[in-house]
């Protein structure tokens, strides 16, 4: 028997455990809230969320441009303190505060 037909009797022969059962009730339960509550968006409300829709669409996948920059040297060794990953993290705060300062 193959590996991909092993793995998928595995899966179909799968009785869930106790704590999925409860977690797939939890959820349905939910969807069945109520959320009469939950006050209107006003107009500025939704004028923002579809300028903040429209800014992700246009930046989703940004062209990554090279370029020499200095930083600190204490927050350059902060970022890379953190490990593998460490300018995505500086180019996520950089994006983070250019989106807080949009429209100031």
């Amino acid at each position: 028997m193959s590996t991909t037909v092993r793995n998928l009797n595995n899966i179909l022969n799968h009785i869930p455990a106790k704590e999925e059962l409860e977690a797939l009730n939890e959820f349905k339960k939910l969807k069945k809230e109520d959320i009469s509550d939950i006050p209107e968006l006003t107009r500025e409300q939704l004028v923002m969320a579809v300028k903040a829709r429209q800014l992700r669409k246009e930046m989703y996948k940004p062209v990554k441009v090279p370029v020499k920059i200095n930083y600190d040297a204490d927050v350059l060794e902060w970022f890379r303190s953190l490990g593998k990953g460490y300018q995505t993290r500086m180019n996520t705060a950089l994006r983070e505060y250019m989106l807080a300062n949009l429209n100031k």
